[in-house]
């Protein structure tokens, strides 16, 4: 049976393309302006940067329109697995097998204690 995929409104678009435009454009200026290292820092950071405001975004249970301005456009925008995937594989490629795993251990352990921090400090407290 197909699964029912509910209308979206052109405001909701909106607020998504907002979103995504200012966290592309901030991805943009970090991966220009960042470091050249063989260590990919600033694909890193934006991803890491990404995990915790979804965090803060959870942990403050903050209004669904919040969430998909913040959350799905400009997390969505700032944040590139793509990006980390090509990273990682040319690490690999050119025998930087230390680099890549050490690069790969601190995306994926590093996103989820981002993401589990910032949701934690940020939690509302039960009323």
């Amino acid at each position: 049976m197909p699964r029912h995929i509910p209308r979206v409104s052109p405001a909701v678009t909106g607020l998504i393309a907002m979103g995504g435009a200012v966290g592309a454009g901030t991805r943009w200026a970090a991966l220009t302006l960042g470091p050249s290292t063989t260590f990919p820092w600033s694909v890193l950071l934006v991803n890491l940067a990404g995990c915790a405001i979804l965090g803060v975004l959870v942990g403050r249970g903050v209004h669904h329109n919040a969430r998909l301005l913040i959350g799905t456009g400009f997390c969505g925008g700032l944040t590139t697995f793509s990006t980390f995937t090509v990273e990682a594989a040319q690490l690999m490629r050119t025998d930087h097998l230390g680099i890549a795993a050490a690069y790969l251990a601190a995306s994926v352990v590093g996103g989820l204690v981002c993401f589990d921090r910032a949701r934690a400090l940020t939690a509302e407290a039960p009323t």
